[in-house]
């Protein structure tokens, strides 16, 4: 049996989920999304890539917030880099492994040894 879709786990840590709450009205969230929490509500939304270490969670599948508040997000282990939806101004390896900096998520290539 040969495995079609795109490698998700890129180290020896284990994925660990958690309940996340999403702030509302925020429109269909993709999934493997990076989030991180809104300033003013404290739920979560995408990561909008502007400041290093914002992204804390990544989101397991789409999630529309206009419907649904709460969904399992991965909150530890190592994820391929690639598997990511980036903002387009997170574009570089450096920005999107700074992006998860002091979280339990990590990001890296899959080749990195």
């Amino acid at each position: 049996m040969s495995f079609q879709g795109t490698e998700l786990v890129a180290g020896t840590e284990a994925l660990v989920t958690t309940l996340g709450i999403f702030s509302p009205g925020n429109g269909v969230i993709p999934a493997l999304s990076p989030l991180m929490l809104d300033e003013e509500s404290g739920a979560l939304v995408v990561y909008d890539g502007a400041k290093v270490g914002k992204a804390i969670y990544v989101s397991t599948f789409s999630v529309d917030t206009d419907s649904k508040s709460q969904a399992q997000v991965y909150k530890c282990g190592v994820l391929n880099v690639d598997a990511l939806n980036w903002p387009e101004t997170v574009s570089t390896l450096s920005q999107r492994v700074a992006a998860f900096a002091g979280s339990g998520i990590s990001v890296q290539p899959l080749s990195a040894v």
